[in-house]
């Protein structure tokens, strides 16, 4: 049952309806809602309805175990206890394949030949979310035993919370469990969220199928058929197909959870608007980058024992970071980059504090020279930024290092012959650069349209975005490229 599809449709009527008669009765609409939990996560894992459920309870036991424990170093015991046990669910599930068949390449090339029998697990959907999810609460209670919930159903919820499971955003434990006892309702939240829904839809069924199905895929399986340009053209398009398809998902689960009455936080923020990588770090999926900050990079030093110290912690955060998304050398090989790049920034901008900290406060010419240029150099950052975040897309989304590698190759062969582009290539791509720009101000937008209209076609702008999103769209139902992970 995917989040647009019709069944989805059915299942969300029945559940706002339930959540709004059961509210006022707390215990009966936990009770609801871990249903309405449980039902979306089997109509998706069938076989494994129950690893959620585990995930969120045993984080429960272990937080609680640390909130009770006696001495710092009982506490270390069950957070290390919790860590290894919430880790040992990923790498199980989701590196297994990948470690079991290095170690039977490792013992073919010692020459012990044999030939482990081949065991191929099924991936539940959205582990690599739930269980970062549990892990963070079990931790914040270990930094802060006032985080402890006292409710076990309260946990369940969190960390089964069916419009984030999938692909999150990803909460902390502070951000979710006070809202079940307050649920935000009103009339004002009904329409936004009906809106950031339909905003969801547009950029994941008209924008990102689109790229996909008309240049994405074709360039990323036989980029030496086509020309060089429509190769660069293939590339900036899947940036702009992943971040619609992703933060498309985000606006979706946003504006389901709003209707349900929870805040959830924002994901994106105009990520492709910045002008260096670690900007964009700051604006690209901000719930998977703030939990590897604060529970990976500040845990690690952070930036607290020297620069060297810094760009190692920076550079160790984004290769796991890259790990996190598959047991594959493409995404490390992403991360690591990422890291690189970051690095890059910090160095930069450490020599610049280093050098120039007494002429920055000087009012002078040179001063007045670089504001001038200030414009010019924003733009020529943003591009830069823009060209290298996009290009480091190419590990993402090619099937392998060596796929990866031809498509630098079909970019850097300025070749003019071979298969060219559509014509609606550019105004669609187009389209999806400036929506990220629009988006934060849909809903005022919306808002400011509609009440200068009369009261009976006030729906209008919402059906012609619904009508829109029905012609333009797929005649199927395609996955979202986070599922994966």
């Amino acid at each position: 049952m995917s989040l647009i599809s019709f069944e989805f449709a059915l299942f969300l009527l029945l559940a706002l309806w339930l959540n709004w008669a059961l509210r006022s009765r707390r215990s009966v609409y936990r009770g609801f809602l871990l249903t309405a939990n449980a039902l979306f996560y089997a109509s998706q894992s069938t076989g494994l309805l129950l690893l959620p459920l585990g995930v969120g309870m045993s984080n429960y036991l272990f937080a609680l175990l640390v909130s009770r424990a006696k001495g710092n170093t009982l506490r270390k015991v069950w957070l290390g206890a919790d860590i290894i046990l919430n880790l040992g669910f990923l790498v199980f599930f989701k590196y297994f394949e990948f470690l079991y068949q290095s170690l039977d390449s490792v013992l073919d090339h010692l020459g012990l030949h044999l030939h482990l029998p081949f065991i191929e697990l099924y991936l539940p959907i959205g582990i690599s979310f739930f269980t970062f999810q549990g892990l963070s609460y079990c931790i914040d209670v270990y930094r802060d035993p006032k985080e402890l919930v006292q409710n076990p159903v309260d946990v369940l919820l969190f960390v089964s919370f069916f419009p984030t499971i999938l692909s999150g955003p990803i909460m902390r434990a502070r951000q979710f469990v006070p809202q079940l006892d307050k649920p935000d309702y009103d009339s004002r939240s009904f329409h936004d969220s009906f809106v950031l829904i339909l905003i969801g839809l547009f950029k994941k069924l008209v924008i990102s199928s689109y790229l996909s199905e008309h240049i994405v895929r074709d360039v990323f399986q036989v980029p030496a058929a086509y020309s060089s340009l429509t190769v660069l053209l293939g590339v900036y398009a899947y940036s702009i197909q992943i971040y619609c398809d992703f933060s498309g998902y985000s606006d979706i689960a946003i504006g389901v959870a709003q209707l349900l009455g929870f805040r959830l936080p924002q994901n994106f923020r105009v990520p492709y608007g910045v002008c260096n990588v670690q900007e964009f770090w700051h604006h690209w999926h901000i719930s998977f980058s703030t939990w590897l900050r604060d529970y990976l990079y500040i845990p690690l030093g952070g930036s607290r024992k020297g620069r060297l110290r810094k760009y190692a912690n920076l550079m160790a955060t984004m290769a796991i970071g890259g790990l996190w998304h598959g047991a594959q050398g493409r995404f490390l090989l992403w991360g690591t980059l990422h890291g690189m790049a970051l690095v890059l920034t910090h160095a930069v901008k450490d020599i610049r504090q280093t050098r120039f900290a007494a002429e920055r406060d000087k009012k002078s010419g040179a001063g007045m020279a670089v504001s001038t240029w200030a414009p010019a150099f924003k733009a020529g950052a943003w591009f830069l930024t823009f060209n290298l975040v996009s290009f480091l897309w190419i590990f993402f989304r090619a099937e392998d290092s060596a796929r990866a590698m031809e498509v630098f190759q079909a970019i850097f062969a300025f070749k003019a012959k071979g298969i060219g582009f559509e014509s609606w290539i550019l105004p669609v791509l187009a389209a999806g650069l400036m929506i990220q720009f629009v988006g934060p101000y849909a809903l005022h937008l919306f808002s400011k349209i509609q009440q200068r209209m009369p009261v009976p076609l006030q729906a209008a702008p919402l059906a012609l975005l619904c009508i829109l999103i029905i012609k333009l769209g797929p005649s199927g139902i395609p996955p979202f490229i986070y599922f994966q992970f």
